[in-house]
């Protein structure tokens, strides 16, 4: 079909009209400096690609701070799971780099062709209907007619993302091949940190786990009233005669205290076995997310270099055990 015969097919009668006005609030020169300040800043920013990143690294660094307030921590055992940071932010800052500049580079390619112009406008008017829709003060006929308008936005917007949208993709090839090659070294990049986290959630977890199952043997099968005359004893013995370390930590002052704390350890047991689940999730959707990439581009990356190989595969085991190995095809850059 010829592309004029294609709009007038799709093309519902009020879209140029409705966008008019939304056209018209980016028409003058400050609106488009502010356009294109949003974009650099909110849009095609390094730092909102490196920021999975950085927010895993940083959740590492706060596993180490949790566990050197733990009792009993090893300094030496901490210090071989500390990340080195320059490993990790200084080179995945080179490939956020180079995603953001590609996006940039594939929306102001977009800007010029018409079916994303049509597909930008479809999307711009959907979410205005949605507002409009949400809004308390409409009445029934009014909403009936705002709701028909946004699901013939929404069947159309889909049309043409099967129709024209797939097609259209194929002019900027080349620029999605070098991102996606980016991509997938940046999302290599966060799984490896995603498995250091991993690991400090497994020592934090197996850690408490020991504390709390000694602190509780401590009054296994004992009476309360002797637990506390016990508790009692310890107190007076310790600060009779004697000067206490500053900020030294208390010993319980009865059966109650001591069981709060044991709680305390049992939930930081249940925070620690969430935190890990989603880890492995996060390991999981970065994992869909290269067998993605790998679909679409298997064969132009290998031709740049990159080669597949087996490597583990993140499955769900149960607690402390979310990595174990299992086929799965991967790629590895064989390049110096």
């Amino acid at each position: 079909m010829p592309e004029d015969q294609y709009y007038q097919s799709v093309y519902p009668e009020d879209v140029e009209k409705a966008f008019h006005a939304f056209s018209k609030l980016l028409s003058s020169k400050k609106a488009r400096e502010a356009l294109q300040n949003a974009e650099t800043a909110l849009a095609f920013n390094v730092e909102i690609f490196l920021q999975p990143l950085r927010r895993d690294l940083a959740e590492c660094f706060d596993l180490i701070a949790d566990m050197i307030r733990e009792r009993g921590t090893d300094g030496s055992e901490l210090q071989r799971m500390i990340p080195i940071l320059t490993d990790w932010l200084d080179p995945g800052r080179e490939f956020a780099l180079d995603i953001s500049r590609l996006e940039k580079t594939i929306a102001d390619k977009k800007r010029k062709h018409p079916d994303f112009v049509f597909a930008f406008k479809l999307q711009i008017l959907i979410k205005r209907y949605q507002e409009q829709w949400e809004d308390d003060s409409l009445d029934a006929s009014e909403r009936d007619c705002i709701s028909q308008k946004l699901e013939q936005m929404k069947r159309t917007l889909a049309d043409h993302m099967q129709k024209k949208i797939r097609i259209a993709q194929r002019a900027f090839a080349p620029d999605m091949l070098e991102m996606a090659q980016a991509q997938l070294e940046l999302t290599r990049k966060r799984g490896k940190v995603l498995r250091i986290k991993q690991e400090l959630l497994n020592a934090a977890q197996g850690h408490t786990q020991h504390t709390l199952e000694n602190l509780a043997k401590i009054f296994q099968d004992v009476e309360p009233d002797l637990a506390n005359t016990i508790l009692t004893q310890t107190q007076a013995l310790i600060s009779t005669g004697s000067m206490l370390t500053p900020e030294r930590s208390s010993i319980p002052n009865n059966l109650k205290e001591y069981k709060e704390e044991l709680n305390k350890q049992s939930e930081r047991i249940q925070q620690l076995d969430e935190r890990l689940k989603s880890c492995s999730e996060q390991l999981r959707r970065l994992q869909k997310f290269e067998d993605a990439i790998f679909n679409t581009y298997g064969e132009q990356l290998r031709a740049k270099g990159i080669q597949f190989k087996k490597t583990a595969k993140v499955d769900k085991t149960g607690i402390g055990g979310a990595i174990k190995k299992q086929p799965a095809s991967r790629m590895v850059n064989r390049r110096p």
